[in-house]
């Protein structure tokens, strides 16, 4: 009898310790595998596409660690394909405003700062000064064109590829401080290599290629993801067949770059989807 009570509260106890160790992942911070798996969920013209991505935290911790706070957010659900290049599709900063077809700038600021204008996320590795006193929500670049790389290289621009983006250029050249990835070490340099919020892309060329001044953080985890997106590359070719379409966007002039650090008047030509690729949800699905 006593064995069996013993089993039984050590069974329970099992329970008890599985849920605390599932609620310190729900947390994020507690949980840190070398490769935490996301779930894209991506509607287009009535169909549902379903993406899993396995994320390189060993090779790029600071970026992947930036965007799992924005995952965890819920900051992309609802989010749409807003710049259809030749070889990616740019998500990450807008949304459509009701049913409309007007595009509208995510609060990416609101969304990352406090009433006070304190920057909320936990991985912070930018500031606006040397001494570290005004931590930012930017993303310091893990790219070669920063100097970083990794041991064996790295990821590449593959199909279906998960990279940063930014639209920032070379022109913002005002310092700011930056934290090496993975020690206490820490340097400067201008802020067009310190500008990543929230954007990012989908490669979608089927040839490789380097990743150049943007990080590729993540991969397509199985077939079945890669299946999805070669899916929806084809039933965005069929519409444009169908409805017998040059092109699958058209291109919005002179978008405003809603970024506080740069000078007013920078802006940005789209190639706006002519149909909308919708992100409905992102969510953890590793940790």
């Amino acid at each position: 009898m006593v064995k069996t009570l013993g089993g039984k509260l050590a069974k329970a106890l099992s329970v008890i310790l599985a849920a605390a160790l599932l609620a310190g992942c729900l947390a994020f911070a507690a949980c840190t595998g070398s490769h935490p798996e996301i779930e894209m969920r991506i509607t287009f013209n009535g169909e549902e596409y379903n993406l899993t991505y396995r994320l390189y935290r060993n090779y790029y911790r600071q970026t992947v660690d930036h965007y799992m706070e924005l995952i965890e957010a819920d900051f992309f659900d609802g989010t749409v394909i807003s710049d259809y290049q030749t070889d990616r599709m740019i998500g990450g900063g807008y949304r459509y405003e009701g049913d409309g077809d007007e595009l509208i700038a995510l609060d990416y600021e609101g969304a990352t700062t406090d009433a006070e204008g304190n920057v909320t996320l936990k991985n912070i590795t930018v500031w606006e000064d040397a001494e570290r006193t005004a931590p930012t929500n930017r993303l310091h670049g893990e790219i070669a064109g920063n100097g970083f790389s990794v041991e064996d290289g790295g990821l590449t621009n593959t199909f279906g590829a998960l990279g940063t983006y930014t639209y920032v250029s070379s022109k913002a050249k005002d310092t700011f401080t930056y934290k090496y990835s993975g020690i206490d070490g820490y340097g400067e340099s201008e802020y067009y290599k310190n500008s990543f919020t929230s954007l990012f892309y989908i490669y979608t060329s089927t040839s490789s290629a380097s990743a150049g001044n943007y990080c590729v953080f993540g991969e397509l985890a199985d077939d079945a993801s890669d299946e999805a997106l070669e899916a929806l590359m084809d039933a965005i070719d069929a519409y444009v067949e169908d409805k017998e379409l040059d092109t699958f966007y058209e291109t919005e002039e002179d978008v405003p770059l809603n970024d506080k650090y740069l000078d007013e008047g920078e802006y940005v030509d789209l190639n706006v989807p002519v149909a909308k690729i919708v992100i409905e949800e992102v969510r953890v699905t590793k940790y």
